[in-house]
């Protein structure tokens, strides 16, 4: 048998030559020591397949020692016995490991996961895509890098995102963040199994949500409750109409929240996102389509002589955009939600007497006060478009209920134009 002292005498020759080990087992192959011109030396396994020799280099001498070239020789000679081909095995195997070594390559980002999951947001009509992508890249990315795959974000890395959150003062917006992370892994869970998905390159491996474990911070959420009285939104009807010096806010912002009102608190999106072709002049409606809608439902809005004014105004001077409340400065898309939010803020800032609101109040004072004149909870949901879950309304009422919330918003419009005479108003607090 070969010997290690044996294997350092081995001289060269012109040609390569082998010395071969000893081994009394028919059926396992041989090992061997080749030796080269140049003096290398190296093992290989040799063993025969229809009477054909095949060779297999092990290592070279004396990287690999002699014992554990006779541990690999064993180990191939038991794939001999099995009736494998052992070269055909070692090909597989390494197939097997690149084929892994790619599949592992093409696991998704975090950020190719968010991405993803905004893709699939966008594709679902869900208007908030943009925000919620803004947010993800600027809590998550100074925490977990863009580029770390998305199998291996950890619970701890995520907590750090939120803990950093709550740290400065944002616990609310954690809040937010977390449900964002929630549905984006849950997003990527299912991803892979989807059979839409099939071809495509990214994968995420992910075989749980790294979210689950993290608890919502409970005292960071408040139902909102808070609404204008009467007087306080009659006030706001007489300032919207007038000019004053105090505030700025412009003719379309004004318009459009006098619009909401009208309307009985429709939400500010899917009245600022709505085009002209949207309103039926005969009729007398405005129609948000499923696309603009919050529950993906088409919505009539019956339209008052006071909301139909409002229409025409805004018609003469955007006769030019195809939407109702155009950019100011592209008229090829619709106004922003922000400078409604900071219209407002201008506006509080400027009436103290009226009490702190936001342009979110505005539903919920319609909603109330629409009650305290004695319509129905049943078509105040209605006229607000509020999303009806019972198995009639969700699969067998299709009736629009048009009159009936016609004749609601006609008294709402009543009770709204009440007392909104320049007498009445009050006199403007700190005007020069």
């Amino acid at each position: 048998m070969l010997t290690v002292s044996a294997i350092r005498g081995l001289k060269p020759k012109t040609k390569p030559y082998y010395e071969w080990d000893s081994n009394s087992e028919r059926g396992t192959g041989k090992l061997a020591v080749q030796v080269t011109p140049k003096g290398g030396k190296r093992f290989v396994f040799r063993y025969f397949v229809a009477r054909k020799a095949k060779f297999i280099t092990l290592g070279q001498f004396p990287a690999l020692s002699l014992n554990d070239a006779r541990a690999k020789q064993k180990e191939l000679g038991d794939l001999l016995i099995q009736g494998i081909d052992p070269k055909e095995h070692i090909e597989t195997k390494k197939r097997d490991q690149e084929n892994a070594k790619r599949e592992e390559a093409r696991k998704g980002s975090i950020q190719q996961l968010f991405e993803a999951y905004v893709a699939q947001m966008v594709r679902d009509g869900k208007r908030t895509h943009k925000a919620v992508l803004a947010s993800l890249e600027k809590e998550v990315y100074p925490v977990i890098p863009p580029a770390t795959k998305a199998k291996d974000v950890t619970t701890h890395e995520l907590k750090l995102v939120l803990a950093e959150m709550i740290r400065r003062g944002a616990k609310t917006q954690s809040n937010r963040v977390r449900s964002y992370l929630m549905a984006a892994f849950n997003y990527g869970l299912r991803h892979d199994n989807d059979p839409a998905n099939f071809i495509d390159e990214a994968k995420f491996g992910l075989v749980f949500n790294p979210m689950t474990a993290i608890p919502k911070q409970k005292d960071a959420e408040r139902v909102g409750n808070h609404y204008l009285k009467m007087g306080e939104v009659i006030q706001l009807i007489a300032d919207l109409k007038g000019e004053y010096e105090r505030f700025t806010m412009g003719d379309t912002i004004r318009c459009l929240i006098l619009l909401c009102l009208y309307t009985g608190g429709q939400r500010p999106y899917e009245l600022a996102a709505s085009k002209w072709e949207a309103v039926d002049w005969e009729q007398k409606s405005l129609l948000v389509s499923r696309d603009l809608s919050k529950n993906k439902r088409e919505h009539i809005i019956p339209l008052t002589k006071s909301a139909l004014t409002i229409l025409r105004q805004l018609r003469e001077v955007n006769q030019d955009s195809d939407f109702i409340f155009p950019h100011r400065l592209n008229r090829n898309e619709h106004i922003r939600l922000d400078s409604l939010s900071q219209a407002v803020t201008r506006y509080r800032e400027a009436t103290p007497f009226v009490s702190s609101f936001t342009p979110r109040d505005i539903r919920r004072t319609c909603k109330t006060l629409m009650g305290e004149i004695g319509i129905s909870k049943s078509l105040r949901d209605r006229i607000q478009n509020h999303a009806l879950n019972d198995v009639s309304s969700k699969h067998y009422d299709r009736y629009e209920y048009l009159p009936e919330k016609r004749r609601a918003l006609e008294s709402w419009e009543q009770r709204l134009n009440e007392n909104t005479t320049v007498t009445n108003v009050v006199a403007f607090v700190g005007r020069d």
